[in-house]
């Protein structure tokens, strides 16, 4: 049943509005504005009736002390009044008021203004719902729940406005592509919707959003400082890394790219942009890591960091040339880069009448056999995570064909070294493989520069 307070410093009147409500709605009667806002205090009717003219505080005032609060600035308020003149009217609407009823109020007439006006309210109440409904749902992805960019965009020009300090960190699925290829879209959806509820298990108090297919981004307000920074992304890498290897088959991994405000940037696309870079140097490094933007990476557009002018500082081109951030194992390389690199170190090597060895890695079944398609390439991806995890920062490597890669292990001059190597690779890949039907065979061979000179 729904609840009325009616307010007027007449007792006749008030008795006169019980036995004409009492029978349809919940009926509480005051006799002052200071009784009716004492009674707003505790408890919050679905509407009021409120006397104009009354001693003390009228019924305009009572009507801007319920208008000031929070709670109770919605409550629909209807005016008892005997003037109808247009002036007091428009005056009363201004300050909040819903309707008039006339003194000497016929019951009829109260009860029907009062169920109009309740009905609006439902109404509006209703549309009001559905507006925030809606407003979060167009500012929600529609797959993981999570943040859109659109929303994103809003909270991080509204924070920063404030001049808050922030990190922003692009996160990115490694070898994505391959989960959708070789176990499916389906698996490709669970991995994503699995990454943005540990997302927001991780990170409970921060804004997490989708910019689209396997890129979010986690925007951290107030962040702490540094050193506890990278505890707490490396963490939640290490807690996804574990959870991808089994969802993925280890397939996939996490890479992240960071950029902190105000240093790096003011607003979403300059943040954006830094911590994008930061996530390019990650994955031409060697993926499965997270790094932090500074002045020295390099662009993904190589010439736009090329100095204008011939002049130069050495230390400056000497950043731009190195491989950028922590080395981890071996290089991997496409085959024809492969292929200038195998002919290049064989030339150094040359001179100095060396030899280095090359290790050709196969994947097979127990019997020497080809591997069906479906073991073959997830047992591929596990045997390059193997290789890049086992072999030296020197060494680099290629996939030779589709169950082979080659490895140039310019560190190992002599055939032992070679073997020490092999050996590595294979207990490494027999302790991380997924299917104990495979098998991995190494071949080994010493290029003698000495025979080809």
């Amino acid at each position: 049943m729904k609840s009325i307070l009616v307010v007027d410093d007449s007792k006749a009147n008030l008795t006169l509005a019980k036995q004409a409500l009492e029978d349809y709605y919940q009926v509480n009667l005051v006799i002052s504005g200071q009784m009716a806002l004492r009674f707003l205090e505790k408890k919050t009717p679905d509407l009021i009736l409120l006397d104009i003219n009354m001693p003390e505080m009228d019924g305009k005032e009572t009507l801007k002390q319920i208008r000031a609060t929070e709670e109770n600035k919605e409550i629909p308020v209807i005016f008892l009044t005997a003037k109808t003149d247009p002036e007091t009217e428009v005056e009363c609407l201004e300050l909040g008021a819903t309707d008039f009823i006339a003194k000497p109020f016929v019951p009829q007439v109260m009860r029907s203004r009062i169920a109009r006006t309740l009905e609006l309210e439902e109404f509006r109440r209703q549309a009001e719902k559905k507006a925030k409904k809606f407003e979060s749902i167009a500012s929600k992805d529609s797959m993981t729940g999570l943040w859109n960019r659109s929303y994103l965009t809003t909270k991080i020009d509204e924070t920063l406005e404030k001049g808050l300090t922030a990190a922003y960190m692009i996160v990115d699925v490694d070898h994505f592509k391959s989960v959708n290829d070789k176990l499916g879209h389906i698996m490709g959806d669970k991995v994503l919707k699995r990454l943005a509820h540990m997302m927001m298990e991780i990170f409970p108090n921060d804004t997490v959003a989708r910019l689209g297919g396997d890129e979010f981004v986690i925007f951290i307000v107030d962040p702490p400082e540094h050193d506890v920074l990278c505890e707490r992304i490396q963490t939640f890498q290490d807690l996804v890394n574990a959870d991808l290897n089994e969802t993925t088959s280890g397939i996939a991994t996490l890479s992240i790219g960071v950029a902190l405000s105000p240093q790096d940037g003011t607003n979403m696309d300059t943040l954006y942009d830094k911590a994008d870079r930061a996530l390019y140097v990650v994955k031409k490094e060697s993926r499965n890591s997270f790094r932090f933007y500074d002045t020295t990476l390099p662009s993904k557009q190589a010439k736009a960091d090329r100095p204008s002018s011939i002049e130069t500082d050495i230390r400056v081109l000497m950043q731009q040339l190195r491989e950028p951030g922590t080395i981890r194992g071996a290089y991997w390389q496409e085959y024809e880069p492969f292929l200038s690199i195998f002919r290049f170190i064989e030339r150094s090597l040359a001179r100095s009448e060396d030899s280095f060895c090359v290790l050709l890695a196969t994947l097979m079944n127990e019997n020497g056999e080809q591997l069906s398609e479906e073991t073959l390439e997830p047992s591929m991806d596990i045997l390059y995570s193997a290789i890049q995890d086992t072999l030296r920062k020197g060494d680099v490597f290629t996939k030779y064909s589709s169950s082979q890669y080659v490895v140039m292990l310019p560190s190992a001059n002599a055939e032992k070294g070679g073997e020490i190597a092999a050996k590595r690779l294979r207990d490494h890949f027999d302790k991380i493989k997924k299917d104990p039907g495979v098998v991995l065979k190494t071949d080994l061979t010493m290029m003698n520069m000495v025979e080809r000179s």
